[in-house]
């Protein structure tokens, strides 16, 4: 990276050099393009000072004006798709976040930083590449802290598991379709360097449980022994193709869907972003609660979205829903926000979401946008409202005259489209109101933390049907 801060102990897990090897031809290129990098910032620096131009209004992205080859970008670049933030920038960026807060509260050290995970690590934690399945790398940084919930190391090995469970487990060549002229070092060997089972692990020398066993026991040498083997058996099947069938035009679901998800709102909803968005005066229109993924896919089920509907999101938040609507399905999805933070972060999560697709080799379908409006007061939500198929509002605390105002701008919609919302619109009061030309049914859900973030008991939620006639 281009600041002097950003600089971090690389480990290659392909590469056929020692590890921890202090001076060689990679450290000293590394060293000039750091160089080149620095120089070229302070030019741009000035030009900007010459220019009178402003700083951006994002001081929080530490690395906004730089962008690597693998796709590392800050959120600021919200305007360009196709790019991801890193783990370890996302480690470095709450590190200099702590940090500046830190400074402003004297004779108080911040013992909260990201420090080295591993204890035969040299003063700093250092930062090593994983392949994904789209054939990029993402860096991880091998670091921990006692206070941010964020973990890179077990998001690291969640990545590992997921990967086997979700494509090795289900497929790509099961051992009794390997015929005796089978490439021994494909599918066969692959599978058992991989794979974990339900009864138990089918070889002691897995990627899985190598990599489980040394970060239990702090291991760094076997840990990057198990890294560099999932690269190399990474490498092989994205060089042969063996993931194709996996990729090409197929939805992620369950756990892959789950982990992407969790992927891009660690990286774009941070601690110090939870109070901007969650302030909001109590069971207000402005309320903040999330639909976890369970209700979600409950919900997608139960109203019947496909990749030919069109689904708006009224009151949409950071954009959770919208996202995992169309990574879902592939329809057009679209959101309506209007918080200022709350909107800000829905954009960059829609960003990171399509770096994030790339990344795993997904194919990102239809379109995924999210407006800042007051949706009661928008002609362009009125005719998005006109050709939706299914709509979707958290009206849990909104207040009866925003539900009212609801029921008529419900009027707009064609006959046979769905409604999705946490409270009934049918008040009882007026049986030829607005909210008459709509055919309800109940669904309940369980008492369980993931349905919903405001509480743990059991709930329910309405699908109401447009009905003109």
């Amino acid at each position: 990276m281009g600041d002097k801060n950003n600089k971090r102990k690389r480990l290659d897990p392909t590469s056929t050099e020692n590890f921890g090897s202090k001076k060689n031809k990679r450290d000293v290129s590394e060293k000039k393009n750091e160089k080149k990098r620095i120089e070229k910032k302070l030019v741009e620096k000035n030009d900007e000072k010459k220019n009178g131009e402003k700083k951006n209004a994002l001081p929080r992205r530490p690395n906004a004006d730089q962008e690597n080859q693998n796709g590392c970008r800050s959120h600021i670049l919200s305007n360009r798709p196709g790019l991801f933030l890193h783990s370890c920038d996302l480690v470095l960026e709450i590190n200099n976040s702590a940090k500046q807060s830190s400074s402003k509260q004297k004779n108080k050290k911040n013992t909260y930083l990201y420090t080295k995970y591993f204890s035969d690590d040299d003063d700093d934690y250092a930062v090593i590449d994983i392949i994904y399945p789209g054939g990029q790398r993402e860096k991880f940084a091998l670091a921990s802290s006692t206070k941010f919930e964020y973990d890179p190391i077990d998001e690291l090995f969640r990545f590992v598991e997921t990967f086997i469970f979700y494509f090795i487990d289900n497929g790509v060549k099961k051992d009794d379709e390997v015929d005796e002229h089978s490439d021994p070092k494909s599918h066969t060997d692959i599978q058992k360097r991989f794979t974990y089972s339900k009864g138990g692990l089918r070889n002691q020398n897995s990627v899985y449980r190598t990599l489980r066993s040394s970060i239990r026991t702090k291991r760094k040498d076997r840990f990057i022994e198990a890294i560099k083997s999932f690269n190399c058996q990474m490498d092989y099947l994205v060089q042969n193709n063996d993931l194709d069938p996996f990729l090409k035009d197929r939805k992620p679901e369950g756990c892959l869907l789950e982990f992407i998800l969790e992927q891009i709102y660690a990286r774009c909803c941070s601690e110090t972003d939870l109070p901007n968005i969650t302030k909001a005066k109590s069971f207000s229109d402005a309320t903040y609660g999330e639909l976890r993924f369970a209700l979600v896919e409950e919900m997608i089920q139960e109203a019947g979205i496909n990749g030919n509907s069109i689904f708006v999101d009224l009151g949409c938040g950071i954009g959770n829903v919208v996202i995992h609507v169309n990574a879902r399905v592939g329809c057009d999805s679209y959101g309506v926000e209007s918080n200022e933070a709350r909107h800000e972060i829905a954009d960059r999560q829609i960003n990171e979401y399509k770096g994030r697709m790339a990344l795993w080799g997904l194919d990102q379908t239809g379109t995924v946008e999210v407006m800042k409006a007051d949706f009661l007061n928008c002609d362009y939500v009125v005719r998005l409202l006109r050709k939706a198929d299914v709509v979707l509002t958290n009206n849990y605390a909104f207040a009866s005259s925003t539900n009212e105002a609801l029921t008529r701008l419900f009027l707009e919609m064609k006959e046979g489209a769905k409604i999705i919302s946490l409270k009934d619109f049918r008040t009882g009061a007026n049986r030829n109101g607005p909210e008459s030309i709509l055919k309800v049914t109940k669904y309940s859900y369980p008492p369980d933390r993931n349905y919903v973030s405001w509480t743990n008991a059991d709930g329910c939620y309405f699908v109401s049907t447009v009905r003109h006639n």
